[in-house]
């Protein structure tokens, strides 16, 4: 997970958002969400919108919010309320933050195993062939403290103290590392870390075998450009072109599991490279 800039301009400097026109019938459908109350019925043609979907591919640059996967390309994805638009798990008395349905600040782009119910299936080699209990957000949102809660339009959400990390209002890579197998870890005991990534089953097994081969490329270039340096000189040519294809291939925005590729960066001795 990486922070994405909400506000951000594609390459015409154009904002990446939907049009005005989706902002008119939201700010509708959220009136009626308001008079409605708990009884709302989410209406997925208006919070789903074509506009919406397309603008949160582009501006999470076609992956997941919470697990950097770039799999928007190649199968459905879910148009995911970061505060749950119905019911709320932590709370059975909470009717969902209906308000909230329709506001762009909102909606993630989320891959169904961020954010339903999956098991993690085993893997090659795994000694139980047992699936394990179903994880993933779906209506959760945990808070440090209940007491700050949202529980009607009237309150402020952000005076509550949400444990899960919002992609567009956090640091993650302040939060959660990664060890040489790819799997993610609280940084120096965070909480916020360790929820997000439990509520988000970060460290499912095929998730955390495509982190350990970007890893891999990234230490083996790392190594390139050290070797390099020693051969010809930090200032040569061919040591900036090796750092500018690491870059570009592993460490933006765009890139898939940047934060990955970062860490690497960040903690070199933890992957077996020399400070």
């Amino acid at each position: 997970m990486i922070r994405i800039a909400r506000d951000r301009l594609d390459e015409q400097g154009v904002p990446i958002r939907p049009g005005g026109a989706w902002f008119e019938l939201a700010a509708t459908t959220t009136q009626t969400a308001l008079a409605e109350g708990a009884a709302h019925r989410a209406l997925e043609e208006v919070y789903a919108h074509p506009q919406v979907r397309l603008a949160l591919e582009k501006l999470f640059y076609d992956k997941c919010a919470y697990c950097e996967g770039s799999s928007l390309g190649q199968a459905d994805w879910n148009v995911e309320h970061f505060r749950p638009k119905a019911r709320v798990a932590e709370r059975d008395d909470h009717p969902g933050y209906y308000w909230l349905v329709y506001r762009w600040e909102n909606l993630y782009p989320s891959c169904s195993h961020c954010n339903q119910k999956r098991k993690d299936r085993p893997r090659w080699g795994d000694t139980s062939l047992s699936a394990g209990p179903a994880r993933g957000k779906l209506d959760q949102f945990p808070l440090a403290d209940e007491q700050t809660r949202a529980m009607a339009p009237l309150n402020d959400p952000g005076a509550e103290h949400a444990l899960l990390l919002d992609p567009c209002r956090d640091e993650p890579e302040e939060h959660i590392r990664f060890d040489v197998h790819g799997s993610p870890l609280p940084v120096a005991g965070s909480v916020r870390g360790e929820v997000s990534i439990d509520v988000f089953h970060l460290k499912r097994k095929r998730l955390r075998d495509q982190r350990k081969g970007h890893i891999e490329n990234v230490v083996r270039l790392m190594s390139v450009i050290r070797s390099l340096e020693n051969q010809l000189g930090a200032g040569h040519p061919a040591v900036a072109e090796v750092r500018e294809a690491l870059t570009k291939t592993y460490l933006l925005e765009r890139t898939q599991f940047a934060a990955v590729g970062r860490w690497v960066l960040r903690d070199p001795v933890s992957f077996g490279l020399e400070p």
